[in-house]
């Protein structure tokens, strides 16, 4: 088995203060409101504990039939400042890969620029699997910078 390994940071600047932009992902109504902006999508399991030590969950159907199991454990966070979690990948039911991801928030003047840095294990999928991930996630930061400027999140594409 190969296993691809890959390194992405992606940078957003937000018109809105750190303690803003850090609550988008403090809770499950607040992050929903970006990131779960899948047309059709059937939740078959959605667990949110935003603490150190705490759980994410997001199983789901995609309209086309594939299931999805997004699986982290938070590993950090300092409000207003940093999360870091660590999360598993499945796809209808074997496992993608493996992922650290650290967002920073930093105050840039009256706004916030937010840094997503992610280092992946593919398990599955080699270099393509990378650049998809970097651009569902390149989506959910674009639908957290609308949805900052009153603007409505997108479909993913």
């Amino acid at each position: 088995m190969t296993i691809t390994h890959n390194t992405f940071t992606l940078e957003r600047r937000l018109n809105a203060t750190p303690a803003r932009v850090f609550a988008a992902y403090a809770t499950l109504e607040a992050k929903s409101a970006w990131f779960g902006a899948i047309a059709d999508i059937d939740t078959l399991d959605r667990d949110f504990d935003f603490r150190v030590g705490g759980k994410e969950r997001f199983h789901a159907r995609w309209p086309d039939g594939r299931v999805s199991d997004f699986q982290a454990v938070y590993h950090d966070i300092v409000e207003a400042q940093r999360i870091i979690l660590v999360y598993d990948m499945f796809l209808n039911g074997e496992k993608l890969s493996v992922s650290l991801q650290t967002l920073e928030l930093r105050p840039d003047g009256d706004g916030t620029l937010l840094i997503h840095t992610e280092q992946g294990a593919y398990l599955v999928g080699g270099l393509e699997a990378a650049q998809g991930r970097e651009h569902g996630t390149a989506w959910g930061l674009d639908n957290l910078t609308a949805l900052i400027d009153g603007r409505s999140p997108e479909p993913l594409a």
